[in-house]
């Protein structure tokens, strides 16, 4: 059996470390990035290594953003009152899109035992601390309304509940089982509207 060249075989094999993306597209994409032409995958070389030095997570929520803090933490016109806890930055413009336009806290991930993340693997530490010192009138857990996100929602609720902040949950408009990313604007809307009290 022939062997391709070791370089080809070391691109295949990063590639596969992307998120969905398995062995067959991996050497799709290998191959693809191989046949255009050059300047246009140096480009994708370059946009790359630019946001790998650019972006940032912000101090203060853990946004991705090329400032520090970020855009959203910086604004004055913001509801400092309010915080939604979202599990991934991708969610924060998800909310941003809808109108949404309090405070976040990012968590970089969510609770899972099968992949052994606890809370100290998550931001859940600084958002106890966040909430303890910043007077936020609420907190709403926008955690996915999945099993792991539920059971994130939970362990939140309960490390929040001895600082007598108003916890709540997004409404079930969400349907259960699917990602907040994959939703449509309007049931986001509805289901951050609708958003209830914790028991």
């Amino acid at each position: 059996m022939a062997h391709r060249d070791r370089t080809i075989e070391a691109l295949i094999t990063a590639l596969q470390r992307l998120p969905g993306i398995g062995p067959k597209t991996a050497e799709r994409l290998a191959f693809h990035l191989l046949r255009i032409d050059s300047a246009e995958a140096l480009q994708l070389a370059r946009a790359i290594e630019e946001v790998r030095a650019a972006v940032k997570s912000c101090r203060h929520c853990f946004q991705l953003d090329a400032q520090d803090p970020c855009s959203v933490c910086a604004d004055p016109a913001r509801d400092r009152s309010m915080l939604l806890v979202v599990e991934d930055p991708r969610e924060v413009a998800r909310f941003e899109d809808v109108g949404y336009r309090g405070l976040y806290h990012v968590l970089q991930g969510r609770l899972s035992q099968l992949e052994g993340i606890r809370p100290e693997d998550l931001t859940t530490a600084s958002l106890v601390t966040r909430v303890r010192d910043g007077g936020f009138a609420e907190v709403c857990l926008a955690t996915n309304p999945d099993l792991e996100g539920e059971g994130t929602a939970a362990v939140l609720a309960e490390q929040l509940a001895p600082l007598g902040t108003k916890v709540t949950r997004l409404a079930r408009g969400l349907p259960a089982g699917s990602s907040i990313a994959q939703v449509s604007a309007s049931i986001l809307a509805d289901a951050i509207e609708g958003r209830r009290p914790l028991p």
